[in-house]
């Protein structure tokens, strides 16, 4: 299960027969035809020269005793194309590439170029995304062992394993080496390891045309900063509650302890129908969240697109912010540049947008208000930064039949906004839920 509260987080599968091609004809009189999927202003382009919107759904198998592959056929990759979609969003993990310190595994991505082959055989584009969930397999997903410096702390027992980023000491120790770049054990850098591995996939996929691009990292997220950005929010919410009623409010001490328990978690949630509380929250904890995009994000960013664009210029690098962005905090990643400062011409903004009731009991207090909030702050970055949109993940209802009219509002928030979209996640008994008729569309490409 993910945790969607205080933030928000999961599993899937997959799997295909044979449909014509993806890749259109080429036009030589196209200025901008190319042999990739490029980047115009906010537009993709298709390696014809024309543009193309991207609507999909994550395929993620986190099982490191599958291999983080599994069991995947081209029926069921046929089956997503039969749905009118026209891409992917395919995991791929560090510790599944880099078992050990500077030792690649390529029959590992033997696999996953294989997955790549099946998905372009039934018509797919596929988005490569480094995942990661609490950093480590020690915890969830993402880094291997290995790389996971937890400096001997204790891991707190949560009922919601998401919350860990909050509470366990050896998450966040574990996060803050990475961000800091600490040795590993072999003496290179923490972020040196990893972007290796990146540029291990991208010198092996630079010439493929199914692969959109590189999802640099899913969801990062601070280490003991997390604990301040949460009591940030609460402090936020205990202002408002002051300023806007009249009845007794709770102080931020008070609502810590709400947060702890169910009851509590429902009525500062209910406090958050509110958008004037909900702002008010988001401004409290947005300064704590932007710096550490400036600080430690962005340069993270900047070593992994330079070493992939050692072995491979074309590819779109996707920047995926803070985790907090997911709730509507405004980011402040930046463009990638080159060493000379040139911005580089190929990348685009991978933003997620999830209510803060998703994979909680409480999706009766489901906001469209905050999700258009969300999406609208999203749409502005694009636009300012001229970056295509394509939020990577969206959803994870989990066959919750009570969730089909909610997906159907998401989806039309999402196209107003004109952006490309992944739907979290992809498992077989999807064709089960009545949820599926609001993802369907007309045909790829629509």
């Amino acid at each position: 299960m993910r945790c969607r509260f205080p933030l928000l987080f999961v599993f899937a599968f997959v799997v295909t027969a044979m449909v014509p091609s993806i890749l259109p004809a080429q036009d030589a009189n196209n200025p901008h035809e190319s042999s990739l999927v490029a980047v115009s202003g906010t537009r993709f382009l298709d390696p014809s020269g024309k543009p193309i919107q991207f609507h999909g759904i994550n395929i993620c198998n986190k099982s490191q005793d599958q291999g983080y592959t599994g069991n995947i056929s081209s029926a069921d990759l046929a089956q997503i194309h039969s749905w009118g979609m026209n891409a992917i969003r395919l995991c791929i993990f560090w510790d599944g590439l880099e078992r050990q310190p500077g030792q690649f595994d390529t029959a590992y991505l033997d696999r996953i170029a294989d997955l790549v082959r099946k998905a372009k055989q039934q018509g797919l584009y596929v988005l490569l995304d480094m995942h990661q969930d609490m950093y480590s397999v020690r915890y969830g997903d993402g880094a291997p062992a290995w790389a996971t410096l937890d400096d001997g702390k204790p891991h707190a027992k949560v009922s919601n394993w998401g919350d860990s980023h909050f509470v366990s000491e050896d998450v966040q120790a574990a996060l803050d080496h990475f961000w800091a770049n600490s040795p590993a054990p072999d003496g290179a850098g923490l972020q040196d390891h990893y972007a290796e591995a990146w540029q291990f996939v991208a010198r092996r996929f630079r010439d493929e045309p199914a692969v959109i691009g590189y999802d640099l990292m899913n969801e990062p997220f601070p280490g003991r900063k997390a604990a301040s950005f949460q009591v940030a929010m609460l402090t936020g919410l205990s202002a408002s509650l002051a300023k806007h009623t009249n009845a007794p409010h709770p102080s931020t001490e008070e609502l810590i302890k709400m947060e702890s328990t169910p009851a509590g978690r429902r009525k500062i949630v209910t406090w958050m129908g509110s958008m004037s509380n909900y702002r008010a929250m988001l401004r409290a904890g947005e300064p704590i969240m932007q710096e550490f995009d400036r600080s430690r994000l962005m340069p993270m960013y900047q070593r992994v697109g330079r070493a992939i664009r050692e072995v491979d210029s074309r590819h779109v690098l996707f920047i995926d912010p803070n985790m907090s962005t997911n709730l509507g905090i405004r980011t402040a990643v930046s463009p990638i540049v080159d060493t000379t400062g040139k911005r580089d011409s190929e990348q685009a903004y991978s933003p997620h947008v999830y209510d803060i009731v998703v994979d909680t009991p409480m999706l009766d207090l489901l906001s469209f208000d905050r999700i258009k909030l969300i999406v609208n702050r999203d749409r502005r970055f694009s636009h300012d930064f001229r970056m295509p949109m394509l939020v990577g993940e969206w959803g994870a209802f989990y066959l919750n039949p009570a969730a089909a009219g909610a997906t159907r509002t998401i989806r039309k928030i999402l196209d107003r906004a004109g952006c490309s979209e992944m739907f979290w996640a992809y498992r077989p008994t999807l064709v089960q839920w009545s949820g599926l008729e609001a993802l369907k569309r007309p045909s790829a490409n629509q």
